[in-house]
C-alpha cells in the first residue's frame, strides 16, 4: 500500500479543498493510504477531519502564489520579500515533516508550493496538481521560476484543464485530468424548495445563481449590473450570490476586497427592485442552491477553471459564463449554455434572458450539459486516471 501525503495551501472552503476531498473519497483504500497536511489552520482542516482523514497542520510552511487567482503586485513588495525569505524556512520545515512522516508520494494541491516540492523531491515522488493558471506578472520572471520548479521537481503534473496545461513547460509528465463531480451528491432530481422558501421565491419565478461570493475575479459587479438591466424589464427574476461577502478588516482593506464589496453594495442600493438581489453569505452546501436555480452564471474576469459550471451541468442547469480560458472548455456554446464577453453586463443580461425566456431552450441546454458532464467530469473515471498516475510512479 502506498502512503500519500496531500499538501493543501488554502485558508477556507472553496474549489481546491473540495476537489481534494472528492479525490480522497474516491481512492482505493486497499492500494492507497491518504494523509493531509494543511499549512494553515482553517476550515479546510475540519473538512478533512470530519471525513476521518488523518490531517496535520504545520504552521511556518509558506506558499508563494503567482496565479491569475492571486499574485502579488508591486505595491505588495514587503509581502513579496517576506514570502521570498520564507522559502528556505519552508524547505527545511517540509524536510523535517517528511522525516517524521515518511510517505511514498507527496501530492501538492496547488502550483504555489514549490519550496515543499523541492524538499519532497529529495526523498519521494512528487505529484503536482495545477489548479490555477499561472499569472504573467509584469516581466514574467516569477512565472518562469514557477514553471521551472514544476518542470524540475514534479514526477507527474496534473493540470485541471488544457488552459492551465498551456501555461507550463511542455513535458510527457503532464496529464490533464478535469475536476470532477460526484453525481450522487450533485443529484439533478433534488428540489430547491427549501432555498426558494427561505427567500420567499415563488415556484414559477426565475432564479439566476452565481457562486463565488463578492469577489472581483468572479465578476460580482458585472453580475449585479446584469441583474439591474434584467429587473428593469422583467418582474419574475431573482438573483442569488452565494459565497463570502467580505467584512471590514485590515486584510480585506489591504487586498482591495472591502473596497470592491462597497462598490457592489452601492450598485445594488441604486437598483429599484434590489430586494430581488440576495447575498446569501457562505453556504455549507451548494447543492440546494443549484437545485433552486434555473440558470447558473459564472461571469469571471480572469481565466480559470470553473467548478460551478460543472456542478450546474451535473444538475442539468444551463450556464452563462465568460468567454475565457477554463470556461471555454466547460461550456459548449448554444448546446450547454452561452459564453459572453468578459466584463460586459449587457451581453450577460442578454444571454441570461435569451435562455430563460425560452423554457424549451433552457431545458435542452440543461439536458445536454448533464450528458456532457457525465462524459467529461465523472468522479469515478477521473479519480481512476489519478490512481493510474500514482501506480506508474515506482
Amino acid at each position: 500500500m502506498k502512503k500519500i501525503l496531500y499538501v493543501h495551501h488554502g485558508k477556507g472552503i472553496g474549489g481546491a479543498p473540495l476537489s481534494l476531498l472528492y479525490t480522497i473519497r474516491g481512492l482505493d483504500r486497499s492500494r492507497f493510504e491518504p494523509m493531509v497536511l494543511c499549512i494553515y489552520d482553517s476550515e479546510a482542516v475540519d473538512l478533512f477531519r470530519r471525513e476521518g482523514i488523518t490531517t496535520f497542520v504545520s504552521k511556518g510552511i509558506h506558499d508563494f502564489s503567482h496565479t491569475n487567482v492571486l499574485w502579488y503586485r508591486w505595491w505588495q513588495a514587503p509581502k513579496i520579500l517576506f514570502k521570498a525569505l520564507m522559502i528556505p524556512v519552508s524547505y527545511w520545515k517540509a524536510k523535517r515533516f517528511l522525516r517524521l512522516h515518511p510517505v511514498d508520494i507527496v501530492h501538492l494541491n496547488t502550483s504555489t508550493l514549490f519550496a515543499f516540492a523541492a524538499a519532497a523531491s529529495k526523498t519521494t515522488k512528487v505529484v503536482w496538481h495545477v489548479r490555477e493558471p499561472l499569472a504573467r506578472g509584469y516581466l514574467g520572471v516569477r512565472k518562469a521560476i514557477v514553471r521551472r520548479c514544476i518542470h524540475r521537481y514534479a514526477d507527474a503534473v496534473i493540470p485541471i484543464c488544457r488552459y492551465d496545461a498551456e501555461q507550463l513547460i511542455p513535458s510527457p509528465k503532464i496529464r490533464v485530468v478535469y475536476n470532477f463531480i460526484d453525481f450522487s451528491v450533485f443529484d439533478r432530481n433534488m428540489d430547491g424548495d427549501s432555498v426558494r422558501a427561505r427567500y420567499e421565491i415563488g415556484p414559477t419565478e426565475k432564479v439566476v445563481l452565481m457562486l463565488g461570493g463578492v469577489n472581483p475575479i468572479k465578476g460580482t459587479k458585472e453580475f449585479v449590473r446584469a441583474a439591474e438591466r434584467i429587473l428593469a424589464e422583467y418582474s419574475d427574476y431573482w438573483f442569488l450570490v452565494a459565497g463570502e461577502v467580505p467584512e471590514k478588516s485590515m486584510r480585506a482593506i489591504l487586498s482591495g476586497k472591502w473596497k470592491y464589496a462597497r462598490e457592489v453594495n452601492r450598485i445594488v442600493e441604486g437598483i429599484p427592485r434590489r430586494e430581488r438581489i440576495v447575498f446569501t453569505g457562505n453556504v455549507s452546501r451548494v447543492v440546494p442552491y443549484i437545485a433552486a436555480a434555473d440558470l447558473v452564471c459564472f461571469p469571471s474576469t480572469v481565466p480559470h477553471f470553473a467548478r460551478p459550471i460543472i456542478e450546474a451541468a451535473a444538475m442539468a442547469r444551463p450556464v452563462v459564463a465568460s468567454d475565457l480560458g477554463g470556461p471555454r472548455e466547460l461550456v459548449v456554446p448554444g448546446k450547454t449554455g452561452l459564453l459572453v464577453e468578459p466584463g460586459n453586463p449587457d451581453a450577460l443580461a442578454e444571454a441570461i434572458t435569451a435562455i430563460l425566456e425560452k423554457p424549451e431552450v433552457a431545458s435542452a441546454m440543461g439536458e445536454e450539459g448533464c450528458r456532457f458532464a457525465r462524459e467529461h467530469f465523472d468522479a469515478a473515471k477521473n479519480i481512476q486516471l489519478i490512481m493510474d498516475i500514482y501506480a506508474r510512479l515506482e
